[in-house]
């Protein structure tokens, strides 16, 4: 095996080191190929390529170079990682990792001042985060989670838009998964009477309120016949930034939805699933706003067009055109 180093310099070979700096995402790579034959890699994704590291090279001291160079490890991450005896891929981190990742402190804060901008009753805030930050947590959950409403908001804080709409954008993106159930047909409805239910005990007004739940509505992501207005356009595209993101997180999700709807056979899920990605593909455009369009366009529908190549959606390339093939599958949207 090549001798690898982790040190002040960075991370690899000898003869190729790669500075921490140039790195964009660190994972984990399990498959189901064990316990005989390695079956855990470390994937680290760096300006220049993949790099993938055998578990075996990533001994305690590497460990230890990896939590003091790359601060917000998701350590409970790797912990789940290492009890998978599955194909499944987990990002651990990117660079924003402690900046976009959920906190449960610094998040009530940041809804309790949400309600207070928006003329709302701050003191009945904390009562609604626990509810939501419940919601959020639910164990059964993989992808529709705390980290992807953390994602959501930092892509909020990233976007260009004027405070007013940006705060009913984030109304709406608190409260756009908060009901949940994989395979229902309700979601965006249910939540969005949630979003009313708790704006009335917040006192925020109607027509606010109104606003969001209506965003939190669209992101059924189903065909419009007009152009969606500003909000949400940028609702839309916040809710599919994760197409656009690192390769590790893209597949990471890819996973995630399918535990999500594990209780749906395999071949309708994936029949269901291509179905969806097909029609993103489809558009003249995925993302709606030109700065939404400029950051993730080109890495979305690369990504698209290779997981839909792949051997994982070999079936449904194969029966996309059968008759039996085109009955109603609820599609795993985003």
């Amino acid at each position: 095996m090549t001798s690898l180093f982790f040190d002040e310099r960075g991370f690899g070979p000898a003869a190729h080191r790669i500075p921490w700096a140039d790195l964009r995402a660190l994972g984990i790579r399990t498959t189901a190929s064990g316990p005989w034959v390695e079956d855990v890699f470390w994937m680290f994704v760096s300006r220049t390529g993949l790099t993938e590291i055998p578990g075996e090279a990533m001994t305690g001291g590497e460990l230890e170079a990896l939590q003091s160079h790359l601060p917000g490890i998701d350590n409970g991450k790797i912990i789940r990682a290492m009890g998978c005896a599955e194909e499944r891929l987990v990002r651990i981190w990117h660079p924003d990792s402690e900046r976009a990742g959920w906190d449960d402190s610094r998040f009530r804060a940041r809804f309790v001042a949400l309600v207070e901008d928006l003329g709302g009753d701050a003191s009945a805030a904390g009562q609604t985060f626990q509810t939501l930050a419940a919601a959020w947590g639910d164990p059964t959950r993989r992808y529709h989670d705390r980290e992807h409403l953390a994602e959501c908001l930092h892509q909020l804080d990233l976007a260009e838009v004027g405070e007013a709409p940006r705060k009913v954008v984030e109304l709406a993106l608190w409260f756009h998964d908060a009901v949940y159930v994989a395979g229902a047909r309700d979601n965006e409805e249910s939540s969005a009477k949630l979003l009313l239910e708790e704006s009335g005990r917040l006192r925020l007004h109607r027509r606010t309120a109104d606003a969001a739940a209506a965003l939190v509505r669209a992101t059924a992501h189903e065909a419009a016949e007009s152009a969606p207005g500003r909000e949400e356009a940028l609702m839309l595209d916040i809710d599919l930034s994760i197409l656009g993101a690192d390769p590790l997180r893209f597949m990471e999700y890819e996973y995630a939805i399918e535990e999500e709807f594990e209780k749906i056979p395999r071949l309708r899920f994936r029949i269901g699933r291509g179905r969806f990605l097909a029609s993103l593909l489809a558009r003249s455009t995925i993302f709606r706003t030109e700065s939404f369009r400029t950051r993730y366009e080109a890495a979305a529908r690369s990504q698209l067009s290779a997981l839909l190549d792949s051997p994982r959606y070999r079936s449904f390339r194969l029966t996309r055109w059968l008759r039996w093939a085109r009955r109603p599958v609820s599609p795993p949207g985003p």
